[in-house]
């Protein structure tokens, strides 16, 4: 992990406070989410009318960046991705660090697994998509797993301006990534949102 500045007993329980208290106010969101998109209709209609906006724009040439550029969040992408940053972690000896980047994605893609069972939310249906899904929707695996290596490799930063400066960069993959699955038609909104709250949640849970 990123090496601080050594924390005052005091300190230390107020960040801990404070983590505990973003964790529980991500759960509890996500939860309300959750509860909204499966047992509210409404929720699902607004999805649509935006889903509906961003496929205004469609296209051949859309359709192809969109496949494309979808694949960088797959599943084997982002498992490829954490390989090669877990080379220079072994490289350095940073075996805290290497352990909690693997923790962060493996039990991301677990927890999303486990949650599209759960919620059993079906994928929309709005139009015939050019890279169909087969599983659940809620919450959506690529939001969710691009969040996981963004934040987790955030964490790793131990200058807060380097830090605010890869966010601010990852942000721009992860709204590209979101749009994809909207423009795709494979996600509703809140499927992307609900993937990003869990993410966020167990990367800041695994922090020590």
């Amino acid at each position: 992990m990123s090496k601080y500045l050594p924390l005052s007993i005091s300190e230390l329980k107020e960040a801990t406070l404070k983590n505990f208290l973003v964790i529980l106010s991500l759960l509890s969101t996500f939860g309300l989410l959750a509860i909204a998109v499966t047992n509210l209709p409404l929720i699902t209609d607004w999805d649509s009318i935006i889903l509906e906006k961003v496929h205004n724009s469609q296209s051949l040439e859309l359709d192809q960046i969109a496949i494309a550029l979808t694949q960088t969040a797959r599943g084997i992408a982002i498992t490829a991705i954490t390989s090669l940053l877990s080379i220079g972690l072994v490289w350095r000896k940073q075996w805290r660090s290497l352990g909690y980047v693997w923790l962060v994605i493996i039990g991301s893609g677990l927890i999303n697994f486990l949650a599209k069972l759960l919620f059993h939310r079906h994928r929309p249906d709005l139009w015939v998509s050019p890279l169909p899904q087969p599983d659940f929707s809620f919450p959506s695996g690529h939001a969710m797993l691009s969040m996981s290596l963004v934040m987790a490799i955030a964490m790793l930063i131990p200058q807060k301006h380097w830090r605010l400066i890869w966010l601010f960069t990852g942000g721009f993959w992860l709204m590209a990534i979101a749009w994809t699955r909207l423009y795709l038609g494979v996600h509703y909104p809140s499927d992307i949102l609900g993937g990003w709250l869990l993410a966020i949640c167990w990367s800041k849970t695994l922090l020590k």
